[in-house]
């Protein structure tokens, strides 16, 4: 467990010093994936749907420790109804609560997803940027057996969707900055010069 401890924070310099991205995240998710001995993590993002205006969540980041398969291909979880297939689960990680059992134990249309993609266990934990904004979950899935999650390693999942959370934040106030840069920039253009 100290090597998983060890890769968390790890992971957390890393989006911190480099930011969410596709490298970062697939590198963050697969140090301490790797050292859960977990087969699968993914970290999804929550959006409302333009079309309908609903909410949906998008799969965007996923590594699969070999040879197990990812799940960034599979379609279902690309504008993901979560709400559709789990609306307790929903309600917790709302809430801010992490979501931990065996497959056989999820809602129904989930399990089904789930026994699909041969996922035996589940851990999820909300990613919250800030108190008002869920933006997302991490996940863990364990497809070798129905794995009964750890308290230390739901804390370590915790401190990942922590440092994903902040790294969002940081990257939500950076482009908040450069909006700022640009008006200023836009409004100092426009200002006529003084005739002095």
């Amino acid at each position: 467990m100290v090597e998983a401890f060890s890769k968390v924070s790890e992971a957390s310099k890393l989006l911190l010093e480099k930011g969410l991205g596709p490298s970062t995240a697939v590198e963050s998710l697969g140090m301490v994936g790797h050292a859960l001995g977990v087969d699968r993590a993914y970290i999804f993002e929550n959006r409302t749907q333009q079309t309908y205006g609903r909410f949906v969540t998008d799969l965007r980041y996923a590594w699969a420790e070999p040879p197990t398969a990812s799940a960034l291909a599979n379609p279902v979880l690309r504008a993901f109804s979560f709400r559709d297939f789990a609306p307790g689960w929903v309600d917790m990680l709302e809430a801010g609560m992490v979501v931990a059992c065996p497959t056989r134990d999820a809602p129904p249309m989930m399990r089904d997803l789930l026994e699909r993609q041969g996922t035996q266990s589940i851990l999820l934990c909300p990613i919250n940027p800030s108190r008002q904004q869920w933006w997302g979950v991490a996940v863990f899935e364990d497809c070798r057996r129905p794995r009964a999650w750890k308290p230390e390693e739901v804390s370590l999942l915790k401190s990942l969707a922590r440092a994903v959370a902040a790294s969002v934040r940081h990257g939500q106030m950076r482009s908040s900055l450069d909006q700022v840069r640009t008006s200023l920039r836009a409004a100092v253009g426009r200002t006529p010069a003084s005739g002095h």
